[in-house]
């Protein structure tokens, strides 16, 4: 028994050197696991609510819902103009202009009266448009947004393809045939012409709320 004590006790010390060792690796894998790694911040690592809305952009100011080339114009009536400003809506809608347009066609009896109110109007709405861009002339000298640029690039663009798009309402209703058809267009060709003043008079509306027109009836 004396001889194998050296033996038990060297058996016992490697024993211990291996426990040992073991011991501490345990403990420092319960310290990197408790210590989560930082990641970078990215998009989803934000909630939805602060995200930005790409739906929540304000919309353009002075957009005319009433297309440029009317498709639903009918003579003796006129298209109801819809913008993103219901006091706007209102006041044009009791522009002299169109008053003294339903009273006229009121009287016509023929269908060349009725092709020469709508000329004769269409004629009222030019100078409509003209009175508008002037007066917002004046105003926006005194503005110094970009908005100004934009109205003169937006009239341009419309003064360009005027010719094209009176062109295509013509054709377009006379391609139709019947007795109507040339009332159709000269009632078209007015409502473009109506149109358009009451985009320019929208405009003119953010700077004047108390704008004239030019027709006074």
């Amino acid at each position: 028994m004396k001889h194998n004590l050296p033996v038990s006790i060297f058996a016992g010390a490697l024993a211990l050197a291996v426990l040992l060792p073991g011991c501490s690796l345990f403990h420092k894998s319960q310290q990197t696991s408790a210590t989560p790694e930082s990641s970078p911040s990215s998009l989803s690592s934000f909630p939805a609510s602060s995200l930005p809305d790409s739906s929540s952009e304000d919309p353009v100011s002075g957009h005319v819902v009433t297309p440029n080339e009317p498709a639903d114009s009918q003579p003796g009536r006129v298209l109801t103009i819809t913008t993103d400003s219901e006091a706007f809506n209102q006041k044009f809608a009791g522009n002299p202009v169109d008053k003294a347009y339903i009273k006229e066609s009121d009287q016509a009896v023929s269908t060349v009266d009725m092709v020469n109110v709508s000329r004769k109007y269409a004629g009222l709405w030019q100078k409509e448009i003209d009175h508008a861009w002037s007066g917002l002339q004046k105003k926006m000298s005194a503005d110094s947004s970009g908005k100004p640029a934009e109205l003169k690039a937006e009239q341009q663009k419309w003064e360009d393809g005027k010719d094209a798009a009176l062109k295509k309402i013509t054709s377009s209703a006379l391609s139709a045939g019947g007795s109507m058809a040339e009332v159709n267009a000269a009632s078209q060709e007015m409502d473009f012409y109506r149109s358009r003043a009451a985009q320019l008079y929208r405009e003119l509306y953010n700077y004047d709320k108390n704008y004239s027109y030019a027709f006074t009836g």
